[in-house]
């Protein structure tokens, strides 16, 4: 492999482990904010009516249980992908087009279809706790880039299954 490949195979690797320590502290953060939540309510509920971002303190708090727990959902996905993903690089070191890495993309694509499942609700909900012009307001909701990963994953997936039956066709001749 030429030396180029194998440095860019390391940087991914180190950037696969780093975005997975960054997902662990953001599910870390979920879940001290639901202790939070639980532990501090009366004093979040009368920074939340002062505030100008939502709508309704008293009426929002299992709305943000609900948040909280999409959140770990997602990150949940994201640390499936990470992995599939880890294991993707790995063995493109050696042989990339062979029946478990078309398996790995295919299971990618399926996260990624059940981030944006989840993304529907998560929207909702913030929008109906959030005023209409907040940032809050505006997360969520079916995403253009998200979609085109989920084309591009399945589309990967059928790439590398037809390749590595083209090599056992190949392999099966010789």
């Amino acid at each position: 492999m030429p030396e180029d490949h194998s440095t860019l195979l390391g940087v991914t690797r180190g950037l696969l482990w780093l975005m997975l320590a960054l997902v662990a502290a953001a599910f870390l953060f979920v879940v001290v904010a639901g202790a939070a939540l639980v532990a501090m309510w009366p004093d979040i509920a009368v920074e939340a009516k002062q505030s100008q971002i939502f709508l309704d303190a008293d009426a929002m708090r299992p709305q943000l249980f609900a948040l909280l727990g999409l959140f770990a959902a997602v990150l949940a996905c994201a640390v499936y992908i990470l992995r599939k993903l880890q294991a993707l690089v790995a063995s493109a070191a050696s042989d990339p087009f062979i029946p478990a890495n078309a398996a790995r993309l295919r299971h990618i694509g399926w996260a990624l279809v059940a981030v944006q499942l989840l993304a529907l609700p998560l929207g909702s909900i913030a929008r109906s706790i959030a005023v209409s012009t907040s940032q809050f307001a505006d997360m969520g909701g079916i995403n253009l880039n998200s979609l085109l990963s989920i084309l591009l994953a399945f589309v990967l997936a059928a790439v590398f299954e037809r390749g590595a039956a083209m090599r056992d066709e190949l392999e099966g001749t010789v």
